[in-house]
């Protein structure tokens, strides 16, 4: 039995194990200053190479050298001997040393594991170099929004659901032929490249437009046979506008856009139907000066609220939009009329109705809507022989009838009453001023008037003799609305336009001002909903076209009805009553504000790229039309326009790439080599580019440029070729060509004969290129000399590894010689190989990265014929002749080798050491 004082040891020993276990969990699991202990092979060598640099060389002698002293034999002086022999570090086969053979076997398992090593490597870096590549591409280029990635996934199901096809028809004879037609350079500093957001996206949502949820409203023409047709019919007026642009005519497109939309009848169709014909009575195709293109972008676009030209058009714009709204209600009063002459011509023996004046109308329309069975709504109207004189005046002023009002003024001037006794006067002036406006005089008789009898309105007082002295006199612009009259919002903006004035003095009393802008900011104040109050005419996009505010209608209508909004954003542009943004990294905002003053802008390039998206690759040449519209803001002035300019040529490079569409947008080439033009090149003066030169420089050179920084060789080549930059053509092709031979193992054939005369084949373009540029004056004088002689020699290589593998070695060491790229010759010539050399320095690089392989091949070639002839039974004098200059021409090459040992891989020098040491 254990006594109490072991028990208690050995719990005491339990509790220090513990706590020693306890700690050691605690320490550290790696340290930086303490190696691995699992090592590779390398990691062992260097690890004996440095214990054996640290041992103790002081006793390296023992006991045996006392033995040897005691014979008569010095240590020392053996060791001594020892150091002082030369061991030579090469072996030299022409001496004919005879432990070659026995050493043989390690260096060749040197050469392997060396060979191993390399391989290993090279394959290494490979993939590392690989990774960062596509590392750094991922970085540059590709920006992952999920939920972004998410949208379009879904509405490309919603489209594919809807319908499957995307293509229009085929029915628009001049223009619209739908269908495909065919299937590491500096680039230009001045262009530039929208690289991580491009112009041409397959879906942008604009975060400050509400996403419609309605099928019919986001632009897909397989939806119905009508969306469809609208398509086609506003595409075909985009070819007009080009073709008319182009060849300098005027085109009235608002007029054009209008006949499209009038043929639907839906409440959508019919506001935007009633927008183009507020846009074409402002634009006024009818003046003298017919050509409309940008007609009105100085006064639009200037930052400069005074200048001349933005005046003028804010007056333009309150006189149009005025005057539309006076014809509009006169066209109103027109309708009433004929349809209340239509119910008395209706009864029995009722008289022919005869013409009558505007008047008549008028007083017709006032007792319709204010009369009631012989009673007035509006009880305190004032008389004058029997008619309501106020209300009729006011209405002929709101039909825009003001000499037919003044007519009936001075007809009726004996029945005013004493305070009304000098408005036939005012409105005479009224009437007869170019402006509506008074001298300073009456102006101020006016005012005087109206604030002492006229300015306190009552219950009990005629409200259209007030209206009527508030609308000429422009008197208490404080308060613009008019007492006791019910307007509609067309009344109301009428009563608006009539009170702004544009270019007021500096002088005029503040309560004298109000102008197009000050109407603006209170329209976009009281919002959507206090213009759309009937769901059957809702009047917000046209009241926005009336005040001038463009940008915020293509805002406000592209959540409506895309197709049409961008379309709509195109007619004000072309008119230029639109900016546009030169923002180009902006995606997210079709409306923006420019400077301190906010000047509203839309985002017209990105709004276009993003109308192309459901047609760019089925109807590319629809999609050109488009694109080249962003180019109309090259007339902006400094950096702007050329901004815009470049905006629509990126825009056109992206189309080409992504459609790749070549020989349709850009042309192509003929048998003889030369270009044929594309549909591009057709409106390049539309594009900004004054010749061919340019065009090919700005477009076809540059998308070749992105091309090959892509990796779309055989694009980049094509596209090289149709922008006629030859001589790069066939540097490419050099570099193609010296990529092929190098990366092809010389035991394989390069292709197969079904290969190479497919139409991928490197080869075969090369050989065709070739033929084709030498055969013209014109194009060989645009290439290199050195080029062309490069590709042609690249050629002969690729023949001469053709003839390798097949293995006939005399003629491929035949062809090789008549490369004169090795010296090639009988008698070991030091001389020759030193001229190789030199010449070899002056190689593209697509031709020196080949030289180690045609050594090989050379090698190998007489390595292979040697064995023949020694095979052979024949003996003779030109048998050993034969070997004796192999033999040589062997030599020769290593000697070349030699002096270019460095410059080639060391597992290739390894290989020809091999095959020398065979012969």
């Amino acid at each position: 039995m254990p006594s109490v004082e072991d028990k208690a040891l050995v719990g005491g020993t339990k509790s220090q194990l513990k706590e020693l276990l306890v700690s050691s969990r605690n320490l550290p699991k790696t340290l930086t200053d303490i190696g691995p202990i699992h090592l590779g092979l390398s990691a062992i060598q260097r690890k004996a190479h440095n214990l054996r640099k640290y041992k103790d060389d002081n006793q390296r002698y023992t006991r045996a050298h006392y033995l040897l002293a005691g014979s008569g034999i010095s240590a020392e002086e053996i060791e001594t001997d020892l150091l002082e022999i030369s061991v030579p570090q090469t072996l030299d086969v022409a001496m004919g040393q005879k432990n070659y053979a026995e050493l043989n076997n390690g260096i060749d398992t040197y050469i392997e594991s060396k060979k191993e090593e390399n391989i290993l490597a090279a394959i290494e870096q490979s993939l590392t170099m690989a990774a960062k590549d596509f590392d750094a591409y991922v970085a540059q280029n590709i920006s992952m929004d999920w939920n972004q990635r998410k949208k379009e996934l879904r509405e490309s199901f919603d489209i594919i659901l809807n319908g499957t096809s995307q293509e229009p028809s085929n029915e628009l004879v001049e223009y619209t032929q739908f269908g495909n037609a065919s299937k590491k350079f500096k680039s230009d500093p001045n262009l530039t490249w929208s690289v991580n957001k491009p112009i041409l996206a397959n879906r942008v949502e604009f975060n400050d437009v509400e996403v419609s949820s309605t099928p019919t409203n986001v632009l897909n023409p397989s939806v119905s046979y009508a969306m469809r047709q609208k398509f086609e019919e506003y595409a075909q007026a985009i070819y007009e506008l080009n073709a008319a642009r182009q060849n300098n005519k005027p085109y009235e497109l608002t007029n054009v856009f209008a006949q499209i939309t009038k043929q639907a009848n839906d409440i959508k169709s019919r506001q935007l139907y009633e927008t183009w014909k507020i846009l074409y009575h402002l634009v006024d195709f009818n003046e003298p000066a017919a050509f409309q293109e940008r007609k009105f972008v100085k006064g639009h676009d200037s930052e400069v609220l005074d200048s001349f030209e933005a005046i003028a058009l804010r007056k333009r714009i309150i006189e149009r939009s005025r005057s539309y709204l006076e014809q509009q209600f006169m066209d109103y009063i027109d309708s009433i009329y004929i349809r209340l002459s239509n119910k008395e011509e209706s009864k029995p023996n009722a008289p022919e109705t005869p013409i009558v004046d505007n008047i008549t109308k008028v007083k017709l329309f006032v007792e319709h809507r204010y009369k009631k069975e012989d009673t007035w709504k509006i009880q305190n109207l004032l008389f004058i022989n029997g008619l309501p004189i106020w209300a009729i005046i006011f209405y002929l002023l709101r039909a825009g009838c003001l000499d037919d009002a003044l007519n009936l003024t001075l007809k009726n001037s004996d029945s005013f009453t004493k305070v009304e006794r000098s408005f036939p006067t005012f409105l005479k002036a009224y009437v007869n001023s170019s402006d509506r406006g008074f001298n300073q005089e009456l102006h101020g008789r006016l005012i005087n008037e109206f604030n002492q009898f006229f300015k306190h309105m009552n219950k009990d007082a005629d409200p259209f003799r007030y209206a009527v002295y508030k609308l000429i006199s422009r008197c208490e612009l404080s308060r613009k609305n008019l007492p006791f009259i019910t307007l509609s919002v067309e009344d109301w903006l009428w009563v608006h336009f009539t009170l702004c004035r544009e270019g007021t003095n500096d002088d005029d009393p503040i309560y004298e001002r109000y102008s197009l802008l000050d109407l603006q900011k209170t329209v976009l104040k009281l919002g959507p909903d206090n213009f759309n109050g009937s769901f059957n005419n809702p009047l917000y996009l046209q009241t926005l076209i009336f005040t001038g505010l463009y940008e915020h209608a293509v805002q406000y209508f592209y959540s409506i009805s895309e197709i049409d909004s961008v379309h709509l954003a195109i007619a004000l542009y072309y008119c230029g009553i639109l900016r546009s943004t030169s923002d180009k990294n902006n995606t997210t905002q079709l409306l923006t504000y420019r400077g301190e003053r906010n000047i509203p802008e839309i985002n017209f390039a990105r709004l276009i790229g993003t109308y192309t998206r459901t047609f760019k690759i089925s109807d590319p040449r629809v999609a050109v039309e488009y694109l080249i519209l962003i180019c109309l803001g090259g007339d902006l002035p400094g950096d702007r326009g050329k901004e815009q300019i470049d905006l629509g040529l990126s825009s056109i490079r992206e189309l080409v790439l992504e459609t790749r569409e070549f020989s349709l947008l850009l042309g192509k080439i003929d048998r003889e080599g030369f270009r044929v033009p594309g549909i591009i090149e057709e409106r390049k003066n539309l594009l900004h580019l004054p010749d061919k030169e340019s065009f090919l420089r700005k477009i076809t050179e540059q998308a070749a440029i992105k091309a090959d920084d892509e990796g779309r060789v055989f694009d980049s080549l094509l596209l090289y070729q149709l922008s006629e930059n030859y001589d790069t053509v066939i540097s490419l092709i050099n570099k193609l060509l010296g990529d092929l031979l190098a990366s092809t193992d010389l035991e394989t054939a390069i292709d197969t004969p079904a290969e190479r005369a497919a139409e991928g084949s490197i080869i075969a373009l090369a050989e065709r290129l070739m033929k084709q540029y030498n055969s013209s004056t014109e194009i060989s004088g645009k290439v290199l000399l050195k080029h062309r002689e490069t590709c042609s020699l690249l050629l002969k290589m690729v023949e001469c590894r053709d003839l390798f593998v097949k293995q006939e070695w005399e003629k491929a060491l035949k062809q090789i010689g008549q490369l004169d790229m090795l010296p090639i010759v009988a008698g070991v010539n030091v001389a020759a190989a030193r001229s190789k050399v030199e010449v070899f320095n002056s190689y593209d690089e697509s031709v020196a990265k080949n030289v180690p392989d045609l050594l090989v091949m050379t090698l190998t070639c007489i390595a292979q014929l040697t064995y023949q002839l020694t095979s052979s039974e024949f003996n003779g004098l030109v048998k050993s002749d034969k070997i004796k200059y192999l033999k040589e021409v062997s030599r020769n090459c290593m000697l070349y080798a030699g002096i270019l040992q460095y410059k080639m891989p060391r597992e290739t020098y390894s290989m020809l050491v091999s095959l020398e040491s065979m012969l």
